[in-house]
């Protein structure tokens, strides 16, 4: 006689999981630290306006910061692939999914305050999300953030298969649209939106290296320095065309020692990155005290 096998009834993929469990089911403290870090900033906000620390116009400024933690988390985010790849941390990628969404929920929070800013007219905030330039990107990328969000579950990974990475991919356009809207919203001092632009742009440009390239740290090197020059350039470009500022004196004032410039400050977060790199690899060693 032939044995019967018994079917097994297949798992549903869990909606909504523990995010401070991993893969396994067990408690993991780097996801819980990860978890806590995306929330902490929005009790913050909250309680700086308890005490009365966001000025005049605290529902304004609470909207600029929730703008800016949106900024952090999608850069967090796309950091991930490069982590990695570079510190050979396979676990990292538990926290991408975890990191996605808390620059969803600022971005969410953002447009939300926008609307209390205004004074909760929704037929105004709605006209100018859809007829105001930077608002329509702002938009966009909201919407994106929104669809992105909603299918980050393991059921929708399953139940989308190979459309699901299709879909994802498109935290780029949506990640340029936010920087894009982020620039344009700063109107007297560019400088803010430039430094997460320019590590966004060491961020995309790594993906578009040869594998092989990938880990080379003097191809990595010459990618910061390209990504320094990028960030004095559009600031010189900015000022020039938009104030008149001559760029060669905005191109001066970003390689001097007088200020900390956009571009200084990018290129210091990418040498830290780099130095960070260098040691995990072994080239780099402290000196031991005899």
């Amino acid at each position: 006689m032939e044995a019967v096998r018994e079917s097994k009834p297949r798992r549903r993929a869990k909606i909504f999981a523990a995010p401070w469990r991993d893969p396994a089911g067990r408690f993991s403290w780097f996801k819980t630290a990860t978890l806590v870090g995306t929330i902490l900033p929005a009790l913050f906000i909250v309680w700086q306006g308890q005490v009365g620390r966001l000025g005049g116009r605290p529902l304004h400024h609470a909207m600029l910061e929730t703008g800016f933690w949106a900024i952090r988390f999608l850069l967090l985010c796309l950091a991930v692939t490069p982590a990695r790849s570079l510190f050979n941390w396979p676990r990292v990628v538990q926290v991408r999914r975890m990191l996605g969404l808390a620059a969803a929920f600022y971005t969410i929070a953002h447009i939300i305050l926008y609307a209390g800013d205004e004074g909760w007219g929704l037929g105004f905030v709605l006209n100018q999300m859809f007829t105001v330039f930077y608002l329509i990107l702002g938009t966009i990328a909201t919407v994106g953030f929104i669809a992105l969000a909603v299918t980050s579950t393991d059921a929708a990974i399953m139940r989308l298969g190979r459309r699901w990475k299709l879909l994802h991919r498109l935290i780029f356009p949506i990640a340029i649209l936010s920087f894009w809207h982020f620039f344009l919203t700063q109107k007297v001092d560019v400088g803010i939106a430039l430094v997460p632009a320019g590590l966004f742009g060491w961020l995309g440009l790594w993906r578009l290296l040869k594998p092989e390239w990938r880990r080379s740290w003097w191809v990595m090197a010459g990618l910061a320095a390209l990504c320094v020059v990028l960030t004095a350039l559009v600031e010189a470009g900015w000022y020039a065309f938009h104030s008149g500022f001559n760029p060669r004196l905005v191109l001066a004032a970003n390689f001097s020692t007088a200020r900390l410039s956009p571009a200084a400050l990018v290129a210091i977060d990418l040498l830290i990155l780099l130095g960070v790199i260098l040691l995990r690899r072994g080239v780099l060693r402290f000196p031991r005290k005899s």
